[in-house]
């Protein structure tokens, strides 16, 4: 399972104390429980500045009642937005997007590699059980699309072996109570060590597998795209592509019966060998289909 305990508040490092009258976090905290309270610290909100780079300040909106509300929860995401960090995380942040980390684990903006421009992003864990680094990822969220091919193009190193959950991407729903996980694209590790991509769902679907030769590339840029077509009856559709080929396929399913959800997009895992990982990603986008720039 690839469920964020902390969703929307945001763990980790570099907080600043917010004014006392910023309203915004509270009304999350309210929503997320006291877990999410207590690992934010009072009065914290995280950063809009990333290294060098301001971001733009993400839109308030207090309701005149003053009940709480998602932030974001009525913003359309749109098919055709993208980032390649080339202003580090304020791709995210200026769509009302967010990034966090755990307390052990980092996102950081690196030179080196980088697949286009001159900065991609690294996501860097641990799972060594004295420490609290497991996840670190980028989300956006709002109304998700109808349709949309949700990608990113990814270079993992050689030498981690996943003996439990690694994942990639993750799409949560929100059923006006609670959070809930909908769709994964993972990483499972064969018995000769290689890295194979499969999908899977939180509604009862097996795992959606790759045929037993393709899998995934080490010490080089790959790209992921997945297409969801959110439907609540038997007529959704996901689709997996691996540098533009389709590798995983499944139609005529319910796939979402959400109206505001979340794409998450980084690294989480709970069981590596050895415990440290780096993955390094680039050129994210939300389209209408599928991109065979390879």
């Amino acid at each position: 399972m690839a469920t964020s305990n902390l969703s929307r508040s945001r763990p980790g490092t570099r907080a600043r104390c917010a004014p006392p009258h910023d309203l915004r976090w509270p009304r999350v905290l309210a929503l997320l429980g006291a877990t999410a309270a207590a690992a934010l610290g009072p009065g914290c909100e995280p950063p809009l500045d990333v290294g060098s780079w301001r971001c733009a300040a993400a839109p308030l909106f207090i309701p005149p009642d003053g009940s709480p509300v998602i932030p974001g929860k009525d913003l359309p995401v749109v098919p055709g937005w993208s980032t390649s960090f080339e202003n580090g995380f304020c791709g995210y942040s200026d769509a009302t997007g967010f990034c966090y980390s755990d307390p052990d684990a980092t996102h950081r903006i690196v030179e080196s590699p980088a697949r286009s421009g001159r900065r991609a992003a690294a996501f860097d864990i641990t799972t060594e059980g004295s420490k609290r680094g497991q996840q670190t990822r980028c989300v956006r969220e709002g109304l998700l699309p109808q349709e949309a091919v949700y990608g990113a193009w990814f270079y993992i190193p050689s030498g981690t072996s996943s003996n439990g959950n690694w994942n990639l991407m993750h799409f949560q729903g929100f059923d006006g109570e609670n959070l809930r996980g909908l769709w994964d694209v993972s990483i499972a590790t064969t018995n000769s060590g290689a890295l194979r991509p499969f999908v899977r769902g939180f509604r009862g679907q097996s795992a959606l597998n790759a045929e037993e030769d393709v899998t995934l590339p080490t010490d080089e840029w790959f790209s992921l795209q997945f297409r969801l077509r959110r439907e609540a009856t038997p007529t959704g559709h996901v689709a997996l592509f691996l540098n533009g080929e389709l590798i995983v396929e499944r139609r005529d399913i319910i796939t979402d019966d959400s109206s505001w959800g979340q794409w998450y997009l980084g690294n989480l895992a709970d069981n590596l060998t050895p415990t440290q990982s780096t993955i390094y990603i680039d050129d994210v986008t939300i389209s209408e289909g599928v991109e065979n720039d390879i």
